[in-house]
């Protein structure tokens, strides 16, 4: 896909060249490479990076500030509210690239099998009833809840208008937001009886047709179409309450030296604006410019499961990351004790509530 980017901006720009460097592993190298290299002073021109890690490079003073850049922001195709996840204390340091929000992955032959001719569900409750219902069809599991990290937890959290750090910069489980986060965790377990397997077994498991409920990423949309036989349907991520948000996942892009500003900005214009069409074709992730979405029309009526991410973009929230230097041991320590509950190793998720607070706590300035 960026190298399509790249073939139509040249012949738009013929007296622009882009280079790419050899792409990194993951988010996390990128983010390393990155601090490096603001070290060397030898960034690049633009960047692409996480969501989640924006916060760490705009302390680092890594991405320049595109606030005054972007005034004229309903011409280049964006709404207010897409640049809320990469706005900083008033100051637009990102534009986004390539979005996911949590969804629901539904195997419709086995929803149909077990007997559910109502509409797909809207809440918790109503997901852990089919899924008990698909337990009971042979040799069939009901659900996963499907990423290896925190952002489907803090979805659970968000969307009951919970926060991660509080005011004293501290993590509390002990509200009623995370509380009943907790308490969603361990009804996989006990009332959903969520197979205690890894996430790959899992989606394995899914493009096999033995499991029926997949939640995890919209980013995951199109290699999934490509590796199953049966009908699937998408559906937005349950529970959401009134005043409840959902973590932004995927990927945004930055202006991270200003030595070559002016053609470096026309790249970062194009690659987000109506070109931003490509990425959901290509990938699954979702587009946040109106003027790329316009594009989309047909594409979106032939593939319907490829709107049901863009239709909770309102409830679109930053995906919150822990303060300091260990905010990577802080993370996977609340992954641990989550996967405590979600295994079934421990069903007491008060106890395990407090035991992750303290754990974390320590771990942060």
């Amino acid at each position: 896909m960026h190298e399509k980017l790249k073939e139509d901006f040249e012949k738009q720009n013929p007296d622009i060249e882009i280079r790419f460097l050899a792409p990194a592993q993951n988010y996390e190298e990128q983010s390393a490479r990155l601090l490096r290299e603001k070290m060397i002073n030898k960034l690049p021109d633009v960047s692409f990076n996480s969501y989640s890690y924006l916060p760490t490079l705009v302390n680092k003073n890594i991405p320049k500030d595109l606030t005054q850049n972007l005034i004229n922001k309903k011409e280049l195709g964006f709404n207010d509210n897409a640049f809320k996840a990469t706005t900083l204390e008033n100051k637009i340091y990102a534009i986004p690239f390539a979005s996911s929000l949590p969804v629901v992955y539904y195997n419709m032959d086995l929803v149909k099998q077990a007997g559910w001719n109502k509409e797909l569900p809207k809440t918790w409750d109503e997901l852990f009833d089919l899924a008990q219902k698909i337990n009971s069809l042979n040799g069939k599991s009901g659900v996963y809840f499907g990423e290896t990290d925190t952002w489907l937890i803090l979805a659970l959290s968000l969307e009951r208008g919970g926060k991660l750090i509080n005011e004293k910069g501290k993590v509390d489980f002990n509200n009623k937001a995370w509380q009943e986060t907790f308490k969603l965790l361990s009804d996989f377990h006990t009332l959903a009886k969520m197979p205690a397997i890894k996430r790959s077994e899992a989606i394995s498991s899914f493009y096999a047709g033995n499991l029926g409920i997949l939640i995890q990423t919209s980013a995951a949309l199109t290699q999934t179409e490509k590796s199953i036989n049966f009908p699937l349907k998408l559906s937005k991520f349950p529970g959401v309450q009134s005043g409840g948000e959902l973590p932004v996942g995927g990927s945004v892009v930055m202006l991270t030296n200003d030595k070559n500003k002016e053609a470096a900005l026309k790249y970062i214009y194009f690659v987000t604006g109506e070109a931003n069409a490509y990425v959901p074709q290509y990938t699954g992730y979702m587009t946040s410019n109106l003027l790329a979405n316009a594009k989309l029309k047909d594409f979106y009526n032939k593939n319907p499961n490829y709107t049901i991410a863009p239709s909770q973009i309102e409830l679109m929230g930053n995906w919150p990351s822990f303060p300091g230097d260990n905010a990577l041991k802080a993370t996977n320590t609340l992954w641990n004790y989550a996967e405590k509950l979600l295994m079934g190793t421990s069903t007491n998720y008060e106890e395990i509530a407090k035991q992750a607070q303290e754990k974390i706590n320590a771990l942060l300035p």
